[in-house]
């Protein structure tokens, strides 16, 4: 069996712990292998007989002192992992040297669903260029960062990697509000919105029980502080019977299902918009960066957006204004995300 390293964010975050279920499952026939430096954060994708976990730091400082003819092949999957000054992964000279010299000894490196920027610099901009012109393939997920580099050979494009995944059909539950949470102090750019983000979720919150629903708050990653706002938003209900958390902990399918079963929802989270797109549910978005702003321009998704940056008082999303994704359109789409790996058929398995 092929021997492939996979370079993921694994933090326990939803949207990249599906990108990397996606691959095991996929590829049954592939050993992956990944390097972690807390068990907590894989114990649940460890069960997979074809994962293969290695303690130890996953940095691209760490992959860059390894051997390059440890593994058969490299890929790294993720989405925003071009950011310039980006705390977790980020393009170095160092990385640069590592993707040549897989090149180098024929061992192919891929990116999987990804996006670029934001970046600040052009000597950042041009490393990049080296770096795509060095490695095998790369898939972007918009059509903003696949513009940039179009006229690289390796450079493609795909709708994200998610899209394509296939998940479980659970009936709606009846009178339900689902709202994926995000911890605006831990980004600079939106922190001094958090009062007022607080007091939205609230007043909303109150808005939907009085109409006789049940609101669900969503956790996807308790590393990012998700877990932080719930508790925030609590506060304000105590004892609140129609209120209800729910906590990513690892467990994909379990997390799903519950998902799945929200007849609304508020997507303040990339791969939430995804999720409620293919199950059909009718939804507002959140935004907070331009690279949901960006999917749904390029798939033509038509939804309704209130950007977080111009969050003011007094703001409340009626459900009337709710949207779903046409069902053939949300086919389309899932039929061609299934590119996004096409480079592991056609270099690596």
């Amino acid at each position: 069996m092929k021997k492939v390293f996979v370079m993921a964010y694994l933090r326990k975050n939803f949207g990249d712990d599906l990108f990397v279920k996606m691959l095991l499952e996929k590829y049954k026939d592939i050993d992956f292998y990944i390097k972690y430096d807390k068990y907590e954060f894989i114990d649940i994708l460890d069960k997979y007989d074809n994962l293969h976990a290695v303690y130890g730091k996953d940095t691209d400082e760490e992959l860059y002192n390894s051997d390059v003819n440890e593994y058969d092949a490299y890929v790294y999957i993720g989405g925003s992992i071009f950011m310039e000054g980006g705390s977790s992964y980020n393009l170095s000279e160092k990385f640069y040297d590592f993707v040549k010299r897989c090149r180098e000894n024929n061992k192919p490196f891929c990116y999987i669903s990804c996006n670029y920027g934001p970046y600040q610099t052009q000597e950042y901009f041009e490393l990049s260029k080296k770096d795509f012109k060095e490695c095998t393939d790369i898939c972007f997920r918009d059509l903003y960062s696949y513009n940039l580099f179009r006229d690289i050979e390796t450079v493609r494009y795909a709708p994200d990697f998610a899209f394509s995944y296939n998940t479980p059909k659970v009936e709606k539950q009846k009178d339900t509000v689902g709202i994926t949470v995000i911890n605006l102090n831990i980004r600079n750019d939106l922190k001094d919105k958090n009062d007022k983000y607080i007091k939205f979720l609230e007043r909303n919150i109150k808005n939907y029980i009085s109409l006789g629903k049940d609101v669900f708050l969503f956790s996807f990653c308790k590393n990012e502080g998700d877990e932080d706002t719930i508790d925030a938003i609590l506060k304000l209900f105590p004892n609140e019977s129609r209120l209800h958390i729910v906590r990513y902990t690892g467990d994909i399918d379990d997390f799903l299902s519950k998902y799945n079963m929200m007849e609304y929802m508020i997507c303040a989270r990339f791969h939430a918009m995804i999720l409620s797109s293919i199950a059909m549910q009718r939804m507002y978005i959140m935004s907070y960066s331009k690279k949901i702003d960006r999917v749904i321009e390029d798939l033509d998704l038509s939804l309704p957006v209130l950007h977080i940056n111009k969050l003011e008082d007094g703001y409340d999303l009626s459900l009337e204004d709710f949207k779903s994704v046409d069902n053939e359109k949300i086919q389309k789409i899932s039929k061609d995300a299934e590119k996004q790996d096409d480079a592991i058929r056609k270099h690596i398995v």
